[in-house]
């Protein structure tokens, strides 16, 4: 026998499946006549834009920021092209840069890197060099010169008085 409930709910069952099926298709068909008519300058020249953004929560927004992926995506070299440079070198105070350096310690590294004592011994030697011969030269004239003229004090033969000033080759 029919339990007369358990025929009630299969008839409520069906009814409310073909009720929600109706829903629906009739929600979808109201929808898309709404968006067909729906003017959306119309609608955005409405939109108070500063009441929205008052609502907004920026430090929610920030919180889901990815700060690495937005620095990946920036074009520093671009960037440092359209800055100017000029205001803020002008307000860098060089004494304040200069007393940080440690000049003991940069002067020590730059004659470690130059090794000055080589480009010292090298000019120097070449300087030392130069100045033995000249003396050497000097000397060797001084000397013919001294031997020349006690060559005339003494009367000895040979003795050129034209060359007795000590320049030159004695003939």
């Amino acid at each position: 026998m029919l339990n007369p409930l358990d025929l009630a709910g299969r008839v409520a069952c069906r009814t409310l499946g073909a009720a929600r099926a109706v829903t629906d298709r009739l929600i979808r068909t109201l929808t898309a006549a709404v968006v067909d008519r729906l003017d959306l300058d119309d609608l955005a020249a409405r939109i108070d834009v500063n009441r929205v953004a008052d609502r907004v929560d920026v430090n929610r927004v920030a919180d889901r920021v990815d700060v690495d992926r937005v620095a990946d995506r920036v074009d520093v070299d671009r960037v440092a092209e359209r800055l100017d440079t000029a205001p803020v070198v002008a307000r860098v105070d060089i004494d304040a840069v200069l007393a940080r350096i440690d000049l003991a310690a940069l002067t020590r590294a730059v004659l470690e890197e130059v090794d000055l004592g080589r480009i010292v011994r090298d000019t120097s030697g070449g300087i030392a060099e130069e100045s033995v011969d000249a003396l050497r030269s000097r000397s060797m004239r001084a000397d013919r010169m001294v031997n020349r003229v006690a060559d005339r004090l003494l009367h000895r033969p040979g003795a050129d008085p034209a060359r007795a000033d000590g320049h030159g080759p004695a003939s």
